[in-house]
Parts: structure tokens; sequence; C-alpha cells
């Protein structure tokens, strides 16, 4: 899956990890998942107006045995600033790709998907209503193409 950038500081969440975390880090989970507008079931997103709030997130999923946004290819997390601004380290299990709408009166998008995802769904924070499918609305790389 996919998960649309937001325009605003985001923490970007892998949730498949080998080392074990708390039940209370998994309810902390159930209870800000929102399968249409946060959670592809790879990657979960947390967004804010302030980096505080961010700040708040990483000690509370650090805490429940997420590894921090600091610790290079080990992390599990990712703080994005901005859709304007690159990040200065992004890990390899984190990929952005460029969204094609077939429909031409939609807008291109960015978006955040773990890299090997082999779900094809498209979450967007703001417009919860739809989840374009690569592939039949819309296509990003390695791009496949419209399935008729």
């Amino acid at each position: 899956m996919a998960i649309q950038l937001m325009p605003f500081i985001t923490l970007i969440l892998r949730v498949n990890v080998k080392q074990k975390i708390s039940a209370e880090g998994w309810q902390y989970l159930m209870h800000y998942s929102q399968p249409q507008k946060n959670f592809d079931g790879e990657l979960m997103v947390f967004g804010a107006m302030n980096g505080q709030d961010i700040d708040n997130d990483i000690k509370n999923l650090t805490s429940f045995g997420f590894v921090g946004p600091d610790k290079g290819e080990k992390s599990d997390m990712v703080v994005w600033e901005s859709i304007f601004e690159a990040v200065t380290y992004v890990p390899s299990w984190l990929s952005v790709v460029d969204v094609k709408f077939f429909d031409e009166e939609k807008p291109d998008v960015r978006a955040w998907k773990l890299t090997d995802s082999g779900v094809y769904r498209l979450v967007d924070f703001s417009n919860r209503a739809e989840l374009p499918m690569k592939g039949y609305e819309c296509d990003w790389a390695p791009l496949i193409g419209k399935i008729s």
C-alpha cells in the first residue's frame, strides 16, 4: 500500500517489526489506527502541526519497543517535516513514489510506501472515501499500466 504525503509534520511508522512490542503499544496503535486515513496495514502515519506532538509520539512508540528515528537502517520510524523539504535520511524500508491517476483531471501526488510492499491501495489522509487501486485508478513505480 501507499499513503499519500501530508502537508504537515509527519511520523511514518513501520508496524511489522522483528522485536517485541508491548501489549500497551498495540493498544495505542489500534486506538489511532484509521485504515482509510492513516494506516495501510504496513505503515501508520501520525501527523502534527508542531514538532512537540511528534516528539511525544516518538517517546510513546519507543517506550513500547519501536526503534526511534535516529537509528539509521534499524529505525522503525521516520520524521518527515513537510512535503516541500527533503528528509536527511530515509531507511531502505521506506520509499516515496510519484502516483499518477488515470483520470487526467486528478493531479499527481506523492506517497510513502513500504519498499517491498505487495499491496496496491492508495490511502489519502484527507479523502477517506476513496481508496484508489494501482493498475485501476492510478499507477506508481514500478509501473504496471492500466488493467482493463
